[in-house]
This record gives structure tokens, sequence and C-alpha cells, in this order.
């Protein structure tokens, strides 16, 4: 069987974990008080938002995936809507209940995707607040890597961080979580894609192929 390396910020069980990337929170000074809701594009945004003492999980939510809203929802938020996993999919959830009012938008440094310019065409009021930062992990560089191994990558970062000192062999398979990560990984690189936007089916799809028993094709 082919080793499997989750190539995240945060570890699954069962596959070995790469932690690519680093986590820096800014604390910025917000005014929640000045919010109808707050959009949530990452879990990284909800840990953000702990670094506050304003209860600002009484706010309406927003949030990306179903993974972002259950972290959201257990630290207390009760005001849910969620995406389908995907940036673009955020203007719609604004629409579906005509959410009005001033909206946080608690983002990182660098973004990639431009949902926030549709919002905006469509008339939300929307504060962006760069609350965190992604950078590379320079403990990773010296991972050492299987010439066979099964590699998951969950966000265009991780692909961007792991480029830089590793390289994706012919001999690899590549997993990744999402469209977005997809397009992210240099020309020529093929991929198989995730059924759902979660480590776990990313997880699942590489034991599949890590057994050489997948029956989807590679895009």
């Amino acid at each position: 069987m082919r080793p499997i390396y989750l190539i995240s910020k945060t570890p699954y069980d069962g596959v070995i974990h790469i932690p690519i990337l680093t986590i820096s929170f800014l604390a910025p000074s917000i005014d929640f008080s000045q919010y109808e809701g707050v959009i949530l594009t990452s879990k990284q945004a909800v840990l953000a938002l702990e670094n506050y003492k304003f209860d600002w999980n009484q706010l309406q939510c927003i949030c990306v995936s179903e993974g972002t809203a259950t972290l959201a929802r257990e630290v207390g938020a009760v005001d849910v809507e969620v995406g389908d996993g995907y940036g673009e999919s955020i203007p719609s959830v604004l629409n579906s209940k005509k959410r009005e009012g001033k909206w946080l938008y608690l983002r990182p440094k660098v973004v990639a995707s431009d949902w926030i310019e549709v919002a905006r065409e469509y008339g939300y009021d929307i504060n962006e607040v760069i609350g965190y930062e992604t950078t590379c992990n320079p403990e990773a560089n010296n991972f050492h890597l299987s010439q066979e191994g099964v590699l998951i990558f969950t966000s265009p970062s991780t692909i961007r961080c792991f480029i830089q000192n590793h390289s994706i062999l012919p001999s690899h398979k590549v997993v990744v979580i999402g469209l977005t990560t997809q397009k992210a990984l240099p020309c020529g690189i093929v991929s198989y894609l995730s059924p759902t936007m979660s480590v776990e089916s990313a997880v699942t799809l590489a034991r599949q192929i890590a057994s050489e028993n997948v029956n989807s094709s590679p895009f």
C-alpha cells in the first residue's frame, strides 16, 4: 500500500501529516457592535475570532463549508448558514434570505477567490479585515517523501509552499480537496478530485488510490 501524505495545516488520523503551513493571528482592533454578521471562509477565521472577548458568536454567521460551520457551532455560534465549500457560493447564501446590514469578512492576508466583488455588486456592505496570515513552515522543508506516495493538497497555499522545496513526481498520486486547489497545481500534474470538500473525503479517496482500487478517473 502506498504511503499517504496529508499536506495541510492540521493532521488527520491514519495518514502522514506534513505541517506545510504556519498560521499567524494578527488580532486587529474590531468593533463587532457595528456588524449584523460575520463571514468565515476557513477554520482559521473561527480561531482568529476566539482571540476577541466580544460575543461575536451571537452574530449571524455565514461559513464557506460545513467543516468551518461545525467549528463555529462548537465555539457557540447559533445562527449559521453554510455555503458549498467554495467562496463563490457566499453571495448566493447572502441572497437566500436577503441578508442586510454591515458584514465583517475576517480574511487571510492572501485570498484565493474574488467572491466579495460579486457580493458588493449585489449591494452588500462588507468590511474586510485581515485577521490572520498563512506562511510556509520551514520545518517541513526537509521532509522525506516516498516516490510512490499519495499526496493530498488541501488549499492553493499548501501547493505553493510544497513546491518551493519538494517536487511532485510522475510516480506520485495527487488528491486535491476542491477545484480551486486543483487549479493551483503546476501545469501537467494529473490529480484526483475529492468527492466533497472535506479532509475526510479526500483521505477516503487517497486510501482507495493507495490500495489501487479507485474507480474514478483523474482530471
